[in-house]
């Protein structure tokens, strides 16, 4: 049940999917909770103006405006495999966007992805390690925050990638009503939110990496 459309488009839609359970028990039936060095298993994403969040995070760098497509966790050098995105309040206007990245890879081609490589922007354990745009294991990377070339050619690639997203048409999916649960495939799909206006700030999800699923 939790598989259906992972396969075809990287991500799966559960709509209402246990409503009243808490998001770690919803997440452990969808499948093997990751832990992520940092944050604590269930995260909770609210829309917030930029003086309101940290400067660290999407909010603190876009407020309400749309955030840009990417991989969750794409600055580690293995990303949770999927991400569980599920709705305790929802906005009508407010939508998350998700892009398969096998378009992308289609485009800019997968032997320049697997070439380029990028760096964290930041030092993780005392140092800079060089990651790929592609892994040999088909894990697709994409941050234009937290990742940046780590040479001329990587940054020729790079271009090529924003280029891309910049014309890309993202699926709209809207998680409106309690339970409604959105399982991405993150080494595959981008995801990405669109803007919220002030109204939209009792919005509430909340956010599970996930190793496997069942």
């Amino acid at each position: 049940m939790f598989l259906s459309g992972l396969a075809s488009s990287g991500f799966s839609l559960i709509r209402g999917f246990d409503p009243q359970a808490a998001s770690m028990d919803a997440a452990r039936r969808l499948g093997d909770v990751d832990s992520v060095e940092g944050l604590g298993p269930v995260q909770t994403l609210t829309p917030q103006a930029l003086h309101e969040a940290s400067p660290n995070t999407y909010s603190g760098n876009f407020g309400r405006s749309s955030f840009p497509l990417h991989t969750d966790l794409a600055h580690w050098a293995r990303p949770p495999r999927y991400v569980a995105l599920r709705c305790i309040h929802g906005a009508p206007h407010v939508a998350t966007l998700v892009l398969d990245g096998q378009a992308l890879v289609a485009s800019v081609g997968a032997d320049a992805l697997r070439a380029a490589l990028v760096q964290p922007r930041r030092p993780m354990r005392n140092g800079k390690q060089l990651l790929r745009l592609l892994e040999p294991c088909d894990l697709l990377r994409w941050d234009s925050l937290y990742i940046h070339p780590a040479s001329k050619m990587a940054a020729s690639v790079c271009e090529r990638v924003r280029v891309f997203l910049t014309c890309a048409q993202p699926l709209e999916i809207t998680l409106l009503e309690p339970g409604d649960t959105l399982i991405i495939d993150n080494w595959r799909c981008l995801h990405g939110r669109s803007s919220a206006t002030e109204d939209a700030g009792t919005r509430r999800i909340e956010r599970v990496h996930l190793k496997e699923l069942r």
